[in-house]
């Protein structure tokens, strides 16, 4: 970060002068450790953007000799368009329409640019995503006015990150993004007529899951597929109510297997101050905690003291 300080003639330094001319980088808001992740995908990115750079030349060259033929134009990512693109007069006497033409291998270049450069986007914001468990989307990047030749940068994205967090700290934006998934999954339904309850060392969740009715036939209670979010979504609420950890997954749940849910006995939990969970064939989900105090420490920090039914 670097500050100047404006000074008057015959005065003090002008303080809010001062502080309103600091200059913060959004770079400088970030680990070395990220800088050095970014820095690489960066310079392997650059390494095989000169290579398709390299080839585009090439064929675009070898190509110049069929201007006149086929009056084809380049779009403005670079790509050639033409009339007659498949098109390489099979009606003459020589046996040209089978020669090698550039224009597919052209296009396919440029395409491989633009995936080249949609993955750098994806790989930085997700490397923050992944560290930090902050959900920023990733910035969409025009396909058809992509130039050729354009090299990006990484501090880039690292603004969109930062902005993202609009003042906040990685944690504290992690913190609010992980509470809005989990109040979402929790939240009863419009026709509930049950909530989350806290009783002494337990807390249960009415409705949060439903087991495949094709695998039920067969006596075995699958997940079903549009739940195996939720099912994670949870967990790693519990992990932050429980030990204020933000990385928690069902991985927590010792012997837990998504595809056959044992609803008959509990399941133990690795973590520190949750102790066991247990699952229903009617979707409800039980946690026990150590003791009252720390079921009720979770209860209040996951916010479910302020989940109220909806009217009808």
């Amino acid at each position: 970060m670097q500050t100047t300080t404006a000074t008057k003639a015959g005065n003090a330094p002008d303080l809010l002068s001062g502080i309103l001319s600091v200059q913060v980088r959004n770079e400088d808001k970030i680990t070395e450790q990220d800088r050095i992740y970014c820095q690489n995908q960066q310079e392997m990115l650059y390494k095989t953007l000169d290579q398709i750079d390299r080839w585009y030349a090439i064929f675009k060259e070898e190509a110049e000799q069929y201007r006149e033929e086929h009056k084809f134009h380049y779009e403005e990512n670079g790509k050639v368009s033409m009339r007659d693109f498949y098109s390489y007069h099979n009606d003459r006497d020589d046996y040209s329409h089978n020669e090698f033409k550039p224009f597919d291998i052209i296009n396919n270049l440029v395409d491989k640019n633009y995936n080249a450069n949609e993955n750098f986007a994806s790989r930085i914001i997700s490397h923050f995503n992944k560290v930090y468990n902050v959900s920023v989307p990733v910035p969409n990047i025009d396909k058809k006015t992509l130039p050729m030749g354009f090299r990006p940068i990484y501090e880039t994205y690292v603004d969109v990150v930062i902005e993202h967090l609009g003042g906040k700290s990685f944690r504290e934006t992690a913190e609010d993004e992980l509470l809005n998934r989990f109040l979402k999954v929790v939240q009863p339904s419009y026709w509930s007529k049950v909530k989350p309850e806290l009783k002494k060392d337990k807390i249960t969740f009415p409705d949060i899951l439903r087991f495949d009715e094709f695998y039920l036939s067969y006596n075995r209670n699958q997940v079903h597929y549009n739940y195996l979010g939720d099912i994670e979504t949870f967990c790693e609420g519990i992990t932050f109510g429980a030990d204020d950890t933000i990385h928690g997954s069902s991985n927590m749940i010792t012997g837990f297997q998504r595809e056959n849910v044992d609803v008959s006995n509990w399941y133990d939990l690795t973590t520190t101050n949750a102790e066991q969970i247990k699952f229903y064939k009617n979707g409800r989900i039980d946690v026990r905690f150590k003791d009252s105090a720390t079921a009720e420490s979770c209860f209040k920090r996951l916010r479910l003291d302020e989940i109220t039914l909806r009217e009808n």
